[in-house]
């Protein structure tokens, strides 16, 4: 009998429905397999059976059973096949493919992969191993999830609005399409002037098509209202990081993080939103022997690799971050010379964060004093320490105080400009920080030029040959209220999805409703693009080149792999031709003109050039063609007026929604593993919506007995905004009195909860992660 099971566990394939299986009897017993997942990945979801095969640690043939995430990495290392992804659409065998040298268009962490490419189709995914980004690895999405590439969903040509607002989109031409929305851009700007115009651009397109997008809104549409989603996640970081040390960019590198000996992971879920920067966590703790701080409300997967976990009550940060501080200062663990000679300001900042005592802290936030204590410890006596930080951090009403108690963490301990060293702002998107660079956003030109200085004006308008405007700007979440309330008549949006992105969607999707004219440019018919009276058609990452700049300011090559879906278009082509029709002609010719144009107009820019990309890309700055980039900065001075870090007193302050007898429970939202943004890229691939076909609310066991409801319960979700229908998840990952929501699912999208009145006043960011909301049971018949 014994025999038989074994023959029997033999021919079962371990199984990771729906990306991929294991079947011993093609395998070699090489255990590349084992090794990639436990020495590279550090899941450990593998042992080796007794017949000297890999089996899984759970003891069953199912990998839902295990820590794994899907990363495939497994599969990548195989070398007999045994390991076989189920989403691999190819006939071919692999090494009988065209292979194309790309970058992911999913998060900030910019990996190099390519594309295996048969009869003009994406078949398979491989990490590539010429960016210090990823070092070959892939996550999930990455590797699993590029078949919304060729989605029936796809949009293929053009559609417009022809009997006017309440007529239904219908498909024309090019030509009828650019010149329809070209006259009705023009009339709105004579009607109205051009501030009653604005424009959002994409954190998901390159940085050529952010360049030219924002070059038409000031010189074509003539107006400074331009904004893209930083303004909702990472904003606060960058008016922090420009108020602290002169520059929003993250100072480190992906190989720094995996030299560093102590980290502050703090409100980034990192494993989940950034699995390939994870991976370079794990690799300093468990090859390097790094300690981990973690700061996060929930019981997120890194609290499990985690030295010590603070967590917080919500909205507590900057106490938590002040009483880090006032520990390290009261322990000697300041670096007293850095402070010295590379900071400003450190009396008024020390004097501020005296009261902020661990047991003082303590009382506020509910992390316990000997906990405090030891983790300003670990960071302030660390050789090599990194702070990281993501959303949890910056989307409340206090997110730029929140990041400017952080920015003082790295100058009291001189945490940076040094291999190992340093921090990083861990971006949401693809293309965050390059259409930042591009400034895509708030007041100012390419490359941070203060658009208000008449010198910086002045070499722009020589460049563009055209005035520019001198209308003060409206923000993102601004632009959306003027379009409710008539201030806005026309918006122009490439490449975002605001009807699930942006705060209060009740009344965004009023706003564009309210708007004389709306263009969207797309992929897909999103929720934006419905409302629109003219569609364009763009490309997917994979049918384009150009260049997108990741977390770690590395501006790295795409390119083309496949011919344009039916008729789409690059988007920098649109916006060319829109231009054009315009009266405003812009006659590029390729992306790699564009780059041109901006390396001779954005210093840090200077020596990007396409050709220089093709082994990894390069960090900016890059001030010349022979500059080799740099990986971290800051290692002499800083780029503020004195040359000087400085130092900011913050005080904690409880400003946002509270909870009460009508809305007894506080509303956090965010991510998932298996899905990004709006979900209009990873809800049509097939693997992907498998894992999480919709959205669940976590619900902590306390409260699902609080209000009576039970795991898989459909629910009513209410806040003072909005209401969803979800299902309940219960589980002690979120404390008593917090729940959390995903915002990737459009049928119950999570913005519909969420506020837009109240603002971070500084940076303009919305308080996505604190919202008053209760739980209703849904009657049934």
């Amino acid at each position: 009998m014994r025999g038989n099971d074994a023959l029997e566990g033999f021919y079962t394939p371990l199984q990771s429905l729906p990306f991929f299986e294991l079947h011993k009897e093609k395998c070699i017993q090489c255990h590349n397999c084992v090794r990639i997942c436990n020495e590279v990945q550090h899941r450990k979801v593998y042992a080796i059976d007794q017949l000297g095969y890999p089996a899984l640690v759970s003891g069953t043939f199912d990998f839902r059973d295990t820590e794994c995430n899907n990363c495939g990495q497994c599969v990548s290392a195989c070398p007999t096949g045994a390991l076989k992804s189920l989403l691999d659409s190819g006939k071919l065998l692999s090494s009988q493919r065209e292979k194309v040298s790309t970058v992911c268009s999913y998060c900030g962490v910019g990996c190099a992969m390519n594309l295996e490419v048969e009869n003009n189709k994406v078949v398979a995914v491989n990490g590539a191993f010429v960016s210090d980004a990823n070092e070959g690895n892939l996550c999930v999405k990455g590797r699993f999830g590029m078949e919304f590439i060729h989605s029936k969903d796809r949009l293929t040509r053009p559609l417009i609005r022809r009997g006017g607002k309440n007529s239904p989109l219908e498909e024309a031409s090019w030509d009828e399409a650019i010149r329809f929305a070209a006259d009705s851009l023009n009339a709105v700007k004579a009607k109205h002037g051009s501030a009653a115009i604005g424009g959002l651009t994409s954190a998901r397109a390159t940085n050529e098509d952010n360049y030219v997008f924002q070059r038409f809104v000031r010189t074509a549409l003539g107006t400074n209202n331009i904004d893209h989603c930083a303004r909702l996640c990472h904003m606060a970081s960058v008016v922090a990081l420009q108020m602290s040390v002169g520059s929003g960019a993250p100072s480190a590198s992906t190989p720094d993080i995996r030299m560093a000996d102590a980290f502050i992971v703090a409100g980034s879920n990192t494993t989940e939103t950034h699995p390939v920067i994870s991976s370079a966590i794990m690799k300093a703790k468990y090859e390097g022997g790094a300690r981990i701080v973690v700061i996060d409300t929930r019981r997120i997967e890194m609290v499990n690799h985690a030295d010590v976990w603070l967590r917080p009550r919500l909205g507590t940060n900057v106490a938590v971050i002040n009483g880090l501080a006032h520990v390290m200062l009261e322990e000697g663990l300041a670096n007293e010379a850095f402070i010295q000679s590379r900071t400003e300001d450190f009396d008024k900042f020390r004097d501020s964060v005296k009261k902020y005592t661990p047991e003082y802290v303590e009382q506020i936030s509910g992390v316990p004093a000997d906990r405090l204590r030891e983790a300003a410890r670990i960071y302030g006596e660390a050789k090599r320490g990194m702070l990281l930080w993501g959303m949890g951090m910056t989307q409340h009403l206090t997110g730029v105080d929140a990041c400017l108690a952080l920015c003082n963490l790295f100058l009291v301990t001189g945490h940076l400009g040094k291999p190992g060293a340093g921090f990083i702002p861990i971006r949401g998107q693809n293309n965050v920080q390059g259409c930042s660079d591009m400034q895509g956003m708030d007041n100012a030109l390419p490359g941070n030029h203060d658009i208000n200085n008449p010198e910086h004006r002045a070499k722009f308008e020589k460049a563009w040959g055209a005035p520019l405007p001198t209308n003060p700007y409206l923000t993102l979440v601004e632009m959306e209220e003027a379009a409710l309330h008539g201030g806005i008549k026309a918006l122009y949006i490439m490449g975002e999805n605001p009807m699930g992105s942006s705060p209060n969607v009740n009344e965004v999707e009023a706003g564009l409703k309210n708007l004389e004219f709306l263009v969207v440019q797309d992929m897909f018919l999103s929720e934006t693009a419905k409302l629109a009276d003219v569609v364009f058609p763009v490309c997917s990452f994979a049918e384009k080149d150009g260049t997108y700049t990741n977390t770690e300011r590395r501006v790295q090559l795409l390119q083309k792999a496949i011919p344009e879906v039916g008729e789409s278009r690059p988007d920098w082509k649109v916006i060319c031709d829109i231009s054009a029709a315009m009266g405003y002609p812009m006659p590029y010719t390729s992306t790699a003109q564009v780059m041109e144009e901006i390396a001779s107009l954005v210093p840090s820019y200077g020596g990007i050039r396409h050709e220089r990309l093709h082994n990894g890309g390069l960090q900016w700055p890059c001030y010349d063609e022979d500059h080799p980039g740099t990986r971290y900065l800051y290692a002499e001075n800083f780029p503020t007026a004195s040359g000087l870090g400085k130092f900011h007193a913050v005080e904690y302050v409880d400003s946002g929604e509270q909870a009460s007898d009508k809305f007894p429970l506080i509303l956090s939202t965010g991510r998932l593993l298996e899905h990004y943004h709006t979900g209009t890229m990873t809800r049509r691939n097939r693997g992907l919506d498998f894992m999480k076909p919709e959205g669940e609310v976590e619900v902590n066991p306390e409260d699902a007995r609080r209000f009576n409801v039970v795991h898989g319960e459909k629910v009513r979700l209410v806040s003072h905004h909005g209401a969803v229908e979800v299902k309940v998840k219960v589980t002690e990952r979120s404390p008593e009195g917090l729940i959390f929501y995903p915002f990737h699912f459009a049928e119950a999208s999570a913005n519909r909860l969420t506020g837009s009145t109240s603002l971070d006043k500084q940076s303009g960011t919305p308080a996505m992660k604190r919202s008053a909301a209760r739980i209703e049971k849904i009657a049934t018949t």
